[in-house]
């Protein structure tokens, strides 16, 4: 990504707008108006028992933390449990609109900041809880958890991300998750706006790709669907992985640092994430050396087939990961061959390394 100064910052937070798109920008039949898609460092934490009332209240704590993180952003909406959406005048926080319900009932909130209720938004929180008979059924995987900052506020303070996805992850018992650059999508609208996020992902590898709440994501078990910026992993995962000694010897320390956060650890890959787009138009994307580094290392608990990414709309013209074949292809986007990853760790040491600031809570 483009080298980050106080100018930089200055100019990406003026122009926040920037990373705004319209709806159904690459979708012809469907109306253009409002804000389809945001460019946005998304954290995706997928965790269990979202009926259990401390669970519900580490998500309520989680959201505290989150608002409290906006500084003088504000969220503007709140949909909840298939109504319509509310002004956050009326919704005020996650844990004043749960109270009352009980584990069989619905979980599910997404607060959102756009103008409008159907926009995409920059910042974003959205829980996806099963009611406890669902969970109990066992086929229906992991309850699902996001938030988003826009980018400039994580190039501005990425240890204050890295904090709270690890602080997520730890109270939530997270089995995996990670963090990095996404595209929210309108929260009305995600098939007519998929083509874009497929669009932006041709040239950016790094960047995350589906709903983080689809069922074919959160059934991986033992697996994970990506690396990241910040890669959460269970300590079985770990294990299955090589172990933390296998880890460290596949990671270099000055680029890679590691959390526990209790029953799993938190991996952060470079300073912030990386999109791996080039910086010259005649050139091709690159993947980010770190992510191809960090890929290889965690290769035997990263998923290497799932159900189609995308979906898309019924009659568009506009490639989305709708195939298995597609899917796969993104899904091992950072695999290389030997020399391919000889390559990458040799241009990881051109990158800029972590400093102690940038350590994760409790370093291993």
């Amino acid at each position: 990504m483009t080298k980050i100064t106080q100018d930089f910052l200055r100019w990406a937070k003026a122009n926040q707008s920037k990373a705004l798109v319209a709806n159904a920008l690459l979708e012809p039949r469907y109306p253009h108006d409002g804000i389809g898609a945001a460019f946005v460092v998304r954290a995706c934490v997928y965790f269990e028992r979202a009926a259990d009332a401390a669970v519900r209240e580490a998500l309520a704590q989680t959201f505290d933390e989150f608002v409290a993180s906006m500084g003088e952003e504000k969220l503007t909406y709140m949909w909840s449990n298939g109504k319509a959406a509310k002004p956050m005048a009326k919704a005020k926080s996650l844990r004043a609109a749960a109270a009352g319900l009980g584990p069989d009932d619905r979980f599910d909130f997404d607060f959102v900041s756009g103008e409008r209720p159907t926009d995409a938004s920059l910042w974003e929180f959205h829980v996806g809880g099963q009611r406890q008979w669902q969970e109990k059924l066992g086929n229906r995987g992991f309850n699902a958890l996001w938030f988003s900052w826009p980018v400039f506020a994580a190039q501005e303070r990425p240890d204050a991300f890295a904090k709270l996805f690890f602080d997520a992850a730890a109270r939530l018992e997270a089995p995996w998750g990670h963090a990095g650059l996404a595209f929210n999508l309108s929260p009305t609208g995600r098939e007519e706006n998929e083509a874009t996020e497929h669009w932006a992902s041709q040239t950016m590898p790094g960047l995350d790709v589906g709903f983080p709440a689809d069922l074919s994501t959160r059934t991986l078990k033992g697996q994970l669907k990506t690396v990241d910026w910040l890669t959460a992993i269970s300590k079985p995962m770990l294990e299955a992985a090589g172990g933390l000694a296998g880890l460290r010897g596949h990671l270099p320390p000055s680029w890679f640092a590691i959390g526990d956060y209790g029953s799993g650890v938190v991996i952060r890959a470079g300073i912030q994430p990386e999109s791996g787009i080039s910086d010259d138009e005649g050139k091709p994307p690159a993947c980010p050396p770190a992510y191809a580094v960090l890929d290889a290392a965690l290769r035997p608990i990263r998923a290497s087939e799932m159900d189609s990414l995308q979906r898309g709309t019924a009659n568009g013209d506009a490639p989305v990961y709708n195939t298995k074949a597609s899917t796969v292809a993104w899904l091992r986007r950072f695999e290389m061959d030997e020399d391919g990853l000889l390559a990458a760790k040799a241009a990881l040491l051109d990158t800029t390394p972590l400093v102690a600031e940038n350590a994760l809570p409790n370093p291993l």
